[in-house]
C-alpha cells in the first residue's frame, strides 16, 4: 500500500512537472519569433517591434558605458528609466556566444518562462502546504485573462480584447522584460521572506531587504510596491500588533536604502515628479475611449454631472464612479475576482497569515496608484501597478480553485471547468496573434544591409529622418520599422547613438524631444544651406541615414556630405568636418 502510494506520488510530481514544461514552453512563444530573419526582413510581433527594440538599443549603449548614454537623444545619460534588466542582458551579451538578439527574444524570454513557472509551484505549495496551490498559481501566472472577450464578441463576433480594460495579462508578461524579471525576484524574495520570518535573524532581513530593493533598478513601480508593503508590515506589526521583530525592521531598511542609491544611480530625481494625481482617469476612460469600452452616453453623463456635483445629484455620480469601479476591476480580473474574494473572506474570519498581511499591502498599493494617479509624458504607464495586483489575484484564485476541486464532486468539477472556460479565451486569441504571419512589423533585407554597414562604420552620432505617423495608412504588413512606429530601429542595429529617434520614450523619459525634432524637421525643410550645415556641425552629428523616399534639402557638397553606402534604398552620408 505504502509502495502504491509512492508510485502515485511519482507520478503526480512527474504530470506536474511535465505540465509546468510545456506552460513555460507555450508562455515563451509571444517572444521567440521576433528579431529574426525571414525572406521579408526581420520581424516582429507584438508591441516587439517597439518595446524589444528599445531595449536592444539600450542594451547595446550599457555594454559601452554604465551608466549609459541615451540612445535615441545625442549628448545625454539616460536618466528617469530603470534600466537594471537591460544592464543583466548586456553582462550576457559579453558573457555568453549570443547576439543581443538571441539573448532578449530567445534565451531570457524561456529562462524567465521556467523561473516564474517553478518558483510560482514553489512559492505556493510552501506557504499553503498543498503542491496543488503551487501548480494553479503557476498556470494562471501563464494564462489568467480578462473579460475582455466577452465584450468583443458582442460588438465585434470575435474573441479578443485582452486589454481592454486597460490591464495586460498573464499572457503578455514577458514582452514586458523588466516586468517578468520583477516577478521572478518578487517571488523569490517572498520565499526567502515567508521561510526566515519567524526564526531568521536581522542579517537574513537585510539580505531580504536588498533582494526587495533590488526591484527598484528592474521595475520601478515594484520597487515602490515593495517599500511601500513592507514598510506598511512593519507599522502594523510594531505598532497594531505590538510585536517586535528586528528581522521586519531590517527587511524595510535594507530595501530602503538599496532603492535609494538605485534612483539616485539612474538619475531618477533629475526632474519633475513623474507622477500625477488624477482620480479615476483609468475609470473614465474605459467608457470615453475608442479601443476600450467605449460607451459615449455614459460618459457624456457623468461629465454632466460633475459640473453639478454640488447638487442633489450627486448620488447618481457616486453611483455611475462605483459603477465604473466595479466593472474595471471585474474587467480585469475576469475570475481572478473569486481570489480576491477568498481573500476577504479570510480579512472577515481574521484568519490571516503573515504572509496573506504582507500581500494584502501590497494589493492595497497595486491597486490605489492606478487609481488616484497617471504618469507624466505617458497617461497610461501607471496602469503597470495593476498588473502586480493581478499577480498576487493568481495566488488567492488558485488556493479557491483547489479548494472548489477537493469538493470532489460533480458542482466542483463543473464550476472548476467553467471558471477555466471564462479564463482562456482572451490568452488564446493573444497567443493567435504572435502565431500568424506576416508579422505587423519588419526591417526589410536592404535595411539591414545597410544597418549592417553602419554598425561597422566608426562611432558618431546618426540623424535619421523625422517619423511620419501618416504614411503607414493602408500598408499591407509587414509595415517597416521606419513607417510602423517611433522607435529605435536604428540605434538598435546600428549600436550607434541617434540625434533623435523614438519619440515616445523620450516623452516617458520627459525629454525635450519636441524642440529637438524642430530642429530635425528644419534641416530637412530646406530653409537655409548655411544653417543646415551648421546644424549639422552644431550638433556633432557623424552620419544621415535615409530611407527611400528621404531625401537631403540640398546637394552634398552644400551639406559637406560624403556618400559611404548605398543599395538603391538605403544611402548612408558621412559629415566632412
Amino acid at each position: 500500500m505504502v509502495e502504491k502510494k509512492k508510485v502515485m506520488s511519482s507520478k503526480k510530481s512527474l504530470l506536474l512537472k511535465a505540465s509546468l514544461f510545456l506552460g513555460a514552453g507555450l508562455f515563451s512563444t509571444v517572444m521567440i519569433r521576433s528579431g529574426k530573419v525571414y525572406d521579408f526582413g526581420m520581424g516582429f510581433w507584438g508591441p516587439n517591434g517597439h518595446d524589444g527594440i528599445w531595449h536592444l538599443s539600450l542594451i547595446n549603449q550599457l555594454i559601452k558605458n554604465v551608466p549609459p548614454q541615451n540612445p535615441v537623444f545625442s549628448g545625454s545619460i539616460l536618466s528617469n528609466y530603470h534600466w537594471g534588466f537591460n544592464l543583466l542582458a548586456a553582462w550576457l551579451v559579453e558573457l555568453l556566444p549570443f547576439s543581443a538578439f538571441d539573448i532578449y527574444f530567445l534565451f531570457l524570454p524561456i529562462i524567465f518562462a521556467f523561473l516564474l513557472g517553478y518558483l510560482s509551484f514553489k512559492l505556493g505549495k510552501e506557504v499553503t502546504g498543498k503542491s496543488e496551490v503551487g501548480f494553479w498559481f503557476a498556470f494562471f501566472n501563464f494564462f489568467a485573462g480578462s473579460l475582455g472577450w466577452i465584450i468583443t464578441l458582442g460588438k465585434e463576433g470575435k474573441i479578443g480584447g485582452e486589454s481592454l480594460f486597460w490591464s495586460m495579462q498573464s499572457i503578455s508578461t514577458l514582452i514586458n522584460p523588466p516586468f517578468a524579471l520583477s516577478l521572478v525576484i518578487l517571488l523569490g524574495a517572498w520565499l526567502i521572506w515567508h521561510r526566515r520570518r519567524r526564526g531568521g535573524s536581522w542579517r537574513w532581513g537585510v539580505l531580504v531587504g536588498i533582494i526587495f530593493g533590488i526591484l527598484t533598478g528592474i521595475k520601478i513601480y515594484a520597487g515602490i510596491l515593495a517599500g511601500l508593503g513592507l514598510f506598511s508590515f512593519w507599522l502594523l506589526k510594531r505598532f497594531w500588533q505590538k510585536e517586535k521583530n528586528g528581522f521586519d525592521f531590517s527587511v524595510w531598511v535594507a530595501a530602503g536604502i538599496v532603492s535609494l542609491v538605485i534612483l539616485l544611480k539612474m538619475g531618477v530625481f533629475s526632474s519633475q515628479p513623474a507622477l500625477m494625481i488624477k482620480p479615476f482617469w483609468f475609470l473614465h476612460s474605459l467608457i470615453e475611449s475608442l479601443d476600450k469600452l467605449y460607451w459615449p452616453k455614459l460618459a457624456i453623463l457623468r461629465q454632466n454631472l460633475v459640473q453639478q456635483w454640488f447638487s442633489w445629484k450627486l448620488p447618481f455620480l457616486l453611483i455611475i464612479e462605483l459603477s465604473l469601479l466595479f466593472i474595471f476591476l471585474v474587467g480585469n480580473l475576469g475570475v481572478r475576482i473569486f481570489g480576491i474574494l477568498e481573500l476577504g473572506k479570510k480579512i472577515v474570519r481574521k484568519k490571516l497569515t503573515d504572509f496573506d498581511q504582507l500581500l494584502l499591502f501590497f494589493l492595497i498599493f497595486a491597486l490605489f496608484f492606478p487609481l488616484f494617479f497617471v504618469q507624466r509624458g505617458t497617461t497610461w504607464n501607471t496602469i503597470q501597478f495593476f498588473y502586480y495586483f493581478l499577480f498576487i489575484a493568481n495566488f488567492y484564485l488558485a488556493t479557491f480553485f483547489v479548494q472548489l476541486l477537493k469538493r470532489g464532486n460533480k458542482k466542483g468539477y463543473f464550476l472548476s471547468f467553467l471558471l477555466i472556460l471564462f479564463l482562456l479565451p482572451t490568452t488564446f486569441s493573444t497567443l493567435k496573434n504572435y502565431w500568424g504571419n506576416p508579422p505587423p512589423a519588419a526591417i526589410p533585407n536592404y535595411e539591414l544591409e545597410g544597418l549592417d554597414f553602419l554598425k561597422r562604420a566608426p562611432e558618431g552620432i546618426v540623424l535619421t529622418y523625422p517619423y511620419d505617423k501618416y504614411k503607414n495608412q493602408n500598408l499591407q504588413t509587414p509595415i517597416p520599422l521606419y513607417l510602423y512606429e517611433t522607435t529605435a530601429y536604428v540605434s538598435a542595429l546600428s549600436q550607434k547613438v541617434l540625434f533623435l529617434e523614438d519619440e515616445m520614450n523620450l516623452e516617458i523619459t520627459n525629454y525635450p524631444w519636441r524642440e529637438r525634432r524642430a530642429e530635425v524637421e528644419e534641416f530637412f525643410s530646406g530653409k537655409g544651406r548655411i544653417q543646415a550645415r551648421g546644424f549639422l556641425l552644431n550638433n556633432k552629428i557623424d552620419y544621415v541615414y535615409l530611407v527611400n523616399d528621404q531625401i537631403l534639402p540640398f546637394q552634398l557638397g552644400d551639406l559637406g556630405l560624403k556618400m559611404i553606402f548605398s543599395n538603391g534604398q538605403v544611402r548612408i552620408y558621412q559629415v566632412l568636418k
